[in-house]
């Protein structure tokens, strides 16, 4: 990302800049070390249906550096060859079809593991563009026997737009479920089965008056 992007997306999330950011490489520039195909801390890239390239520019024609490219309009049967031919068994669609996978299981791709505090609110921010189908996950995990498994998760949905647009939601993840311990971030793309971008996702412990707004919000 150029200064100059890094300034208009600080000066849109108001103080989101004075804090500190728990997701690592938000903003996709950093390559895995062992694996320069895909962003440090993110999960694997398929190459197909999601791929890790340079970004589109915003409404002034600043380049934002690298981010994420979600392809829905991919068909089923094309992502699990693509899945096969990587010998991934994280993600399967039954019986596929030709049609696009946007128009049933959509397109995901989650961060690292966070640590969290308990009875900490936290803010999650991203910037998105797109026709729409898009939304950002927060799922929470917490120890049970051996493993980490899922038990709580927020989301919100991301505006459709020709241009970048940064959006922000505030949650509670140890209010009802004070066993999580961490949180994944996971960005998840579906219909119209069309092209869609993230970048700059942030995560940082919230306000009172953040996390009560949107309490307000959801109200409504």
């Amino acid at each position: 990302m150029t200064m100059r992007t890094s300034f208009l997306l600080l000066a849109a999330l108001g103080s989101l800049g004075a804090a500190e950011n728990l997701v690592l490489n938000g903003d996709f520039e950093a390559a895995d070390p062992s694996d320069a195909t895909r962003p440090k801390a993110w999960g694997r890239i398929d190459g197909l249906g999601v791929r890790w390239a340079p970004a589109p520019p915003d409404a002034t024609g600043v380049s934002a550096g690298k981010a994420l490219r979600f392809d829905t309009a991919v068909s089923e049967q094309d992502m699990v060859a693509r899945w096969k031919a990587m010998g991934s068994t994280e993600w399967d669609v039954p019986d596929a079809s030709k049609g696009p996978i946007g128009a049933t299981y959509g397109l995901s791709l989650y961060s690292d593991a966070i640590p969290i505090t308990a009875a900490t609110p936290y803010l999650v921010t991203v910037r998105h563009r797109g026709p729409g189908g898009g939304k950002v996950w927060v799922r929470g995990y917490a120890k049970r026997g051996d493993a980490m498994k899922r038990v709580y998760e927020a989301q919100t949905e991301l505006p459709a737009g020709k241009d970048w647009r940064a959006t922000t939601y505030a949650f509670d993840p140890t209010r009802h479920t004070p066993q999580v311990t961490e949180v994944k971030i996971m960005l998840f793309a579906y219909w119209p089965a069309a092209e869609s971008w993230f970048d700059d996702v942030g995560l940082r412990v919230a306000t009172p008056e953040e996390l009560a707004a949107e309490d307000a919000r959801k109200k409504r």
